[in-house]
């Protein structure tokens, strides 16, 4: 967990940290109405050192990374404010209040009699807007997308990679002994009869693509019910069982790995969710008043401001940078 917070500078009296951090909160947590959006933006024009919290807040607030996020929105609001009272100006004190925000995830984790989540501790992990290759033991290769984490299980009998979050390509490497090579989620299995395929873990569902050769999909609520995917053919995973998804263009499907989004005649909200995936903080949308809006075109996911930039200029929105945190993408 890293937090990095403008140079020392002018410290804003604690009520307007404190406020800051209320509009942190409000801002971040998920729900805020288009009204206190507004009023979050006069709060913040109407002094300096309102705006100069709000800088402070905001870097912390990104630099807590997803535990953090985790605990309460009291308790995030406690976090960020300690952070930024005068007091931790010292490295010491610096130190202090990021172990207080430890302690703080740590003790809402228990007080809910619930263990850190199994991504937390992954083998393998990135953070978000990061992509990260892994090299294992028999040559095989995983590129880790945004925010993803495995767990690496080898052992005599099969070549088991657990994925605990986000999404992977895997490339395989063929073995003499011919140990199978298995991707892992809640919602089933995808092994590699061939060398290469994308495994993305999502809410409720595992969606597999095939980019190179044949992939054996079976489903955890009926290991029994499989399917073969060849290249370009692709399946979601679920408690309901297998179910086949329209085909994709292979190099498409793993377009991510070179930091590019190709899409082809896709809703706008759902271009919108994936460049949200390679950002921090949000990109807000009243999804209906977007529902006539479809999108074609390649865009960067390593500067997603640009790709927001692109969609402005090629479509009728209006974009608005209420915080460095929050964007607000509406129709023109």
């Amino acid at each position: 967990m890293t937090a990095t917070v403008p140079a020392d500078g002018p410290h804003p009296a604690q009520s307007i940290v404190e406020r800051a951090a209320q509009w942190c909160a409000t801002i971040h947590g998920g729900d805020a109405t288009s009204a206190e959006l507004d009023a979050c933006r006069r709060w913040r024009a109407e002094h300096p050192d309102h705006e100069l919290a709000l800088r402070r807040l905001e870097a912390v607030w990104s630099g807590f990374d997803t535990a953090a996020a985790c605990t309460s929105p009291v308790a995030a609001r406690q976090i960020i404010a300690a952070s930024l009272t005068p007091e931790t100006r010292r490295p010491r004190a610096k130190a202090a209040a990021l172990l207080a925000a430890i302690v703080t995830a740590a003790a809402v984790w228990a007080g809910l009699r619930v263990a850190p989540p199994a991504w937390l501790l992954a083998d393998h992990r990135t953070r978000t807007g990061e992509w990260r290759v892994v090299e294992l033991p028999d040559h095989s290769r995983i590129t880790l997308n945004t925010d993803s984490a495995i767990d690496v299980q080898y052992d005599g009998a099969q070549r088991l990679i657990a994925l605990r979050r986000g999404e992977i390509l895997v490339e395989v490497a063929k073995e003499a002994s011919g140990r199978p090579f298995i991707v892992q989620t809640p919602d089933g299995t995808a092994q590699a009869l061939g060398t290469r395929y994308v495994v993305r873990l999502a809410s409720g569902h595992t969606d597999v693509s095939v980019t190179e050769s044949i992939v054996r999909a079976c489903t955890a609520a009926a290991p029994a019910a499989c399917v073969q995917l060849a290249s370009g053919q692709r399946a979601r995973l679920s408690p309901a069982g297998v179910a086949g998804l329209p085909d994709v263009d292979p190099e498409a499907a793993q377009a991510w790995t070179h930091r590019s989004l190709a899409v082809d005649n896709q809703p706008l909200a759902s271009v919108l969710d994936e460049l949200a995936r390679y950002r921090n903080g949000r990109i807000s949308y009243d999804a209906s008043a977007l529902a006539g809006l479809r999108v074609s075109g390649v865009f960067p996911l390593d500067d997603t401001d640009r790709a927001l930039q692109a969609l402005l200029s090629s479509l009728p929105l209006t974009i608005r940078r209420c915080t460095p945190l929050l964007v607000v993408v509406e129709p023109r």
